[in-house]
């Protein structure tokens, strides 16, 4: 097996894949652009949490839809698998230990599962009118998801080699 620095290429593969992976949901989660209306005409953004209109941000009121909810819940869950899969893949990297390899990637799939379910579910059930369109933000999150699938597989390919 490769190594850099006498570290095993793969983990350190998977710790780029999982560090960017995570950096890209945390963003893409986190703005206000997963559907946007004429961005450069009319200033209309709609995120997660808030909506924006001219400039002007307002959270959104307690009775959201439930299909809103449940896209908030399974990011944040593939925001935590995520960061669980980094930091396994660093303790692997250091303790080289199979087990470790093994949390590691399944921590990862489980963040592009949750994911890649939340996308899923906002796409099915946001209605695009001609003017609107699915902003940079959802695009990130889509994303962060093939990041993290091949990090899994680059932790649970490590397993063979360690013990």
């Amino acid at each position: 097996m490769p190594e850099i620095g006498g570290y095993r290429l793969f983990t350190l593969l998977a710790i780029c894949l999982a560090g960017v992976g995570c950096l890209f949901h945390v963003i893409g989660l986190s703005v206000v652009y997963w559907i946007v209306s004429d961005p450069f005409v009319s200033g209309v953004g709609v995120g997660l949490w808030k909506v924006c209109i001219l400039g002007v941000c307002e959270s959104y009121p307690s009775n959201i839809p439930d299909y809103l909810r449940a896209t908030e819940a399974f990011v944040i869950i593939g925001l935590l698998a995520g960061l669980g899969g980094l930091v396994l893949s660093v303790i692997s990297l250091l303790q080289k230990r199979k087990t470790f390899h093994m949390m590691a990637g399944v921590a990862c799939f489980v963040a592009a599962g949750c994911i890649l379910l939340a996308i899923i579910i906002f796409g099915a059930e946001t209605t695009l009118t001609p003017r609107t369109q699915f902003g940079w933000g959802f695009i990130l999150c889509i994303v962060s998801t093939f990041l993290f699938v091949p990090a899994g597989v680059l932790n649970l390919l490590e397993t063979k080699n360690t013990s």
